[in-house]
């Protein structure tokens, strides 16, 4: 495996090239987790917030919140120490144990990108469950499609049927979402209902 450059770095992670985001892991990750486990914290529970970074990172850089002269190695550091103070908070909340930790420039953001991210992958994970049709009909809704546009675009007999579509659909939803047993640690995030 090569050295990759920073704009490398930047370009891969934004393009999703397998080759630079394993070295992204071969290279950073044994910093991330022995960061991790210097803060109390598991090999396993490294891998998820080195992830949530990388996540972190593409989806800045895709909306041009940060561009090729940020300097990936530390901002996966700095992004993964904050996500892992935060979880280890929440953790030590739940546990009735306080965790002194310094605050660090612009944590509120990043941990709210990662908690966005969490809701977002626990929301597909059930979209992806529905019917092919109640997909359809969701994804006509969220686009912004009058009742009446969505009963012609999907071909359904009248824009009531369209209205009605869209309620038992996403009354399927919520109740698959609801029923799931990660649905409260989703919740835990910041205390409030996710959906």
């Amino acid at each position: 495996m090569s050295g990759y450059s920073n704009a490398d770095l930047y370009d891969g992670i934004l393009g999703q090239n397998t080759d630079a985001l394993r070295y992204l892991y071969a290279t950073f990750f044994p910093n991330v987790c022995s960061m991790v486990k210097n803060l109390h914290g598991h090999e396993s529970d490294a891998n998820d917030i080195f992830q949530e970074a990388i996540i972190i990172f593409y989806r800045k850089a895709k909306v041009g919140e940060i561009d090729k002269t940020t300097a990936v190695l530390p901002y996966l550091m700095a992004t993964s120490k904050i996500i892992w103070l935060k979880t280890s908070r929440e953790r030590q909340k739940k546990q009735g144990v306080g965790l002194d930790t310094e605050d660090i420039i612009d944590e509120s953001s990043i941990y709210e990108a990662y908690k966005t991210n969490k809701r977002k992958e626990f929301f597909y994970k059930h979209f992806k469950m529905l019917s092919p049709e109640c997909q359809s009909t969701l994804k006509a809704f969220f686009a912004g499609l009058s009742f009446a546009e969505m009963a012609i675009k999907l071909k359904l007999s009248s824009e009531e049927f369209a209205r009605r579509k869209k309620y038992l659909c996403k009354e399927y939803l919520v109740k698959s979402i609801k029923n799931d047993p990660e649905y409260k640690n989703i919740s835990a995030l910041d205390g409030n209902e996710p959906f």
